[in-house]
C-alpha cells in the first residue's frame, strides 16, 4: 500500500502518494532507543540537506536518560545517509548503550534503500543490516552477533519504508490539522502500517527555545517492550522544515520524552 493522505476534514477523500532492535535488558535503554530511532528524520526538501544536525535531550520517567544526535551525511549520488547516534547518560549512565544507525535515503524516490546498525547494548555487540529489493517486493534482514549470522527475507509493498524513512516522508507533507496519513513500514521482519494524524497547532518549550509546532498522533505496531499503551506523539516545527521539537511515548516499561536541544541546518545543495 502506497503512503497516502487519507483525508482532510471538510474535503473529499483524496489519495496521494524493524531493523529489529534486540530487546534490551533494562527499561530505560529500551525506551531511549525506540523514541530516538523514530525521531531520526531530516527536514523537508527546502531544508533537508547534508550537514543538518539535530540533537535531542531524552528523559525517562522524568529523569535524565540520554542524548540522541541525527546528522545528514554527504550524498553518494542520489543517496543521502541519515546517521543516528545515541548513548545513555545521567541517572542511567551506568547502563552502557551506544547506537550507530544509518538509513540510506534516496532523495529522488523518497524511499529508503536500506539501513545499517552497529550497537553495543549492555555488553552485547551486534550488527544488523537491512536491504530492500523493490523490484521483487522483498526486504532482507541480516543480523551478526557473537560470531553467528542469521538472515530473514519477508515480502513487502513496493514503496515500503523503514521507521526512519517513514518519518522523513511525513516531514515532507503539508501537515495541516485534520490530515491523516498511512505509510507501509517494515521493522525487522514485520511489515505494518504506520498511521499518523495531524491534531493541532501548539506552542512547545524545549531546551532549544520556544516553538510553534504541529502536533501529530502516531500509531505503530511494535511488539514486546516496544509496544505502547497508547499512541505516541510528535511535535514538529510549524514551518517548511518540520524540525522535530518534541516526542513522547508511553511504553510497557514506562514513559519517555525527547526534546530539541540544538539544531543546525544543512548546507544548500544545488538543484539538479
Amino acid at each position: 500500500m502506497a503512503p497516502r493522505l487519507l483525508y482532510h476534514r471538510g474535503d473529499a477523500w483524496t489519495r496521494i502518494a524493524r531493523t529489529r532492535m534486540r530487546t534490551l535488558h533494562r527499561p530505560a535503554a529500551v525506551a531511549l532507543a525506540a523514541v530516538l530511532a523514530s525521531a531520526a528524520a531530516p527536514a523537508r526538501a527546502a531544508g533537508f540537506s547534508p550537514g543538518e544536525e539535530t540533537v535531542l535531550e531524552v528523559t525517562y520517567l522524568g529523569l535524565p536518560t540520554g542524548e540522541g544526535r541525527i546528522l545528514v551525511g554527504d550524498p553518494a549520488g542520489d543517496v543521502w545517509p541519515v546517521i543516528f547516534q545515541a548513548k545513555t547518560r545521567g541517572v542511567v549512565g551506568f547502563i552502557d548503550i551506544r547506537e550507530h544507525f544509518v538509513s540510506y535515503w534516496d532523495a529522488v524516490s523518497r524511499l529508503t534503500r536500506g539501513s545499517d546498525l552497529r550497537a553495543f547494548e549492555i555488553g552485547d555487540y551486534h550488527q544488523d543490516t537491512q536491504r530492500f529489493d523493490r523490484a521483487n517486493g522483498q526486504a532482507t534482514l541480516t543480523i551478526q552477533r557473537k560470531g553467528k549470522t542469521s538472515q530473514r527475507t519477508v515480502p513487502v509493498a513496493p514503496d515500503v519504508q523503514d521507521l526512519t524513512s517513514a518519518f522523513m516522508w511525513l516531514r515532507l507533507q503539508p501537515l495541516e490539522p485534520g490530515q491523516r496519513y498511512e505509510v507501509p513500514v517494515v521493522s525487522g521482519d514485520k511489515p505494518f502500517t504506520l498511521v499518523a494524524e495531524v491534531l493541532e497547532r501548539e506552542a512547545v518549550e524545549a531546551p532549544a527555545g520556544k516553538f510553534q509546532t504541529v502536533k501529530l498522533q502516531v500509531r505503530t505496531e511494535l511488539d514486546g517492550k516496544f509496544s505502547t499503551k497508547r499512541d505516541s506523539f510528535m511535535w514538529l516545527s510549524d514551518d517548511p522544515r518540520h524540525v522535530l521539537v518534541k516526542a513522547s511515548a508511553d511504553f510497557v516499561v514506562g514513559s519517555i520524552v525527547a526534546r530539541l536541544k540544538t539544531y543546525r541546518p544543512g548546507t544548500q545543495v544545488a538543484e539538479r
